[in-house]
């Protein structure tokens, strides 16, 4: 006869190990460490393919989201991820789809669809829990993308002998370990937030520990920076510094919001800009990725997905965040910058406002894409310049080709920026 004693003890075994399916702390647990765990092994991918770039152990001008073993450690990182998930979501029989899986409300995943990053492609619908992973591995990628972007500039990582090749290295490095850094301590926050140590937010005052662990990795992050591409002194503020032109960096830091904190953006002017701009898009891009792991205790912060801009006629920009999604911020070649899109035929076919013509440069016109109003001429030789007031300009080489009402008069002739006297509105 079995004692009852023993018979409690196994039962208490058994409400242990599967927990009532009301309560799925292990799958909200899981969630947050795969999402955690995805970013940080794709950050280190993509970091150590842009720094053999740079050292010359791969060609200049690699792809490294094409370079085959870089795809290979980020492929392997979301089939970990979602494996995990499969394991701690899906019952017992360990396929989603079953009536066994917790359900997505109890896990707060009930979103209808994933809530994207700075309106790019994260949008796929949330039916159940193999959805989960799908959603978190493409706002980790998207924000991993952003930020290896801003560290190697728009032309990405390039090859270069001492200083430059160890500045960039070091902008490299550094911005990917604080990332990390970050990633981490997060996640250790929040987990203990979901295992009931604390009831606070991430990271201050969190669990006591996340919010120092961050400062001191930031701290770090600036002086390895500064140390690489400060010149002579370490420093950076000094006049031998290496510039952002120099080190290959965007002219403009990414216009994005840090949930709960500072506006990042506004031109990249020197070496102290370009740390500030790193530390600042880090921040976003981590917390964004954070965040959208933890929904039942943190909702997704509306700053990590702001409506698209859309455009206003002959109002320039600054970056791609002032303008609508698909268009980049663009400079003609004569100081104007405005939002420029994807080719199209007819203005139906342009989002944002946008309007559909041909898009002329100081080096020519090429074909018909989307753009914002106000900018156009009517002329294939004429740019819309802002010199004190947008204003269409003829260019010339000689003064007959100063027509009416161009002013007859070519100023530079001969030389390949002439410009005629005279001028006539944008369109």
């Amino acid at each position: 006869m079995r004692r009852p004693g023993i018979a409690a003890g196994f039962l208490a075994l058994a409400l242990v190990a599967h927990p009532a399916r009301g309560e799925p702390l292990g799958c909200r647990r899981e969630v947050a460490k795969q999402a955690a765990h995805y970013v940080q092994s794709v950050t280190k991918a993509r970091e150590r393919c842009a720094d053999r770039v740079i050292v010359g152990l791969l060609p200049a001008g690699t792809e490294c989201r094409n370079d085959s073993a870089t795809a290979l450690r980020i492929s392997g990182a979301a089939e970990k991820a979602s494996a995990g998930v499969v394991r701690a979501c899906c019952g017992v029989d360990g396929r989603c789809g079953t009536p066994d899986d917790d359900p997505l409300a109890a896990v707060g995943w009930d979103i209808g669809s994933c809530p994207n990053l700075q309106n790019g492609a994260c949008t796929n619908a949330m039916g159940g829990d193999a959805d989960i992973p799908v959603c978190f591995t493409c706002v980790g990628s998207a924000a991993v993308d952003r930020l290896i972007a801003l560290s190697f500039g728009p032309s990405g990582p390039a090859p270069a002998a001492p200083p430059l090749g160890a500045c960039r290295r070091a902008i490299g490095k550094e911005a990917a370990r604080f990332f990390i850094a970050k990633s981490k301590a997060l996640r250790k926050c929040w987990d203990a937030r979901l295992r009931g140590l604390h009831q606070n937010p991430c990271p201050d005052p969190g669990d006591g520990r996340a919010g120092p662990a961050i400062a001191a990795a930031a701290a770090n992050t600036s002086a390895a920076i500064c140390a690489a591409c400060g010149g002579g002194d370490g420093r950076c503020g000094g006049g031998d510094d290496l510039t952002p032109a120099s080190i290959g960096v965007a002219a403009d830091c990414p216009a994005v919001q840090v949930p709960g904190g500072a506006a990042c953006g506004g031109p990249i002017g020197d070496l102290a800009g370009l740390v500030a701009c790193l530390g600042c898009v880090t921040e976003f891009e981590a917390d964004c990725a954070d965040r959208l792991a933890v929904p039942l205790v943190a909702g997704y912060p509306s700053e990590c997905n702001p409506p698209s801009p859309t455009c206003q006629s002959g109002v320039t920009c600054a970056s791609d965040g002032d303008c609508p999604d698909g268009y980049t911020c663009r400079d003609n070649g004569g100081d104007t910058r405005y939002c420029v899109g994807p080719p199209c035929a007819t203005d139906a076919e342009c989002s944002g406002a946008g309007i559909c013509r041909q898009y002329c440069t100081f080096a020519g016109c090429s074909s018909r894409v989307c753009q914002c109003p106000g900018f156009g001429c009517s002329g294939p030789d004429e740019v819309c310049v802002d010199d004190g007031g947008l204003a269409c300009r003829k260019l010339c080489t000689q003064d007959s080709d100063c027509t009416d009402p161009f002013g007859y008069v070519c100023v530079n002739p001969g030389f390949a920026d002439g410009i005629c006297i005279g001028s006539a509105p944008c369109e």
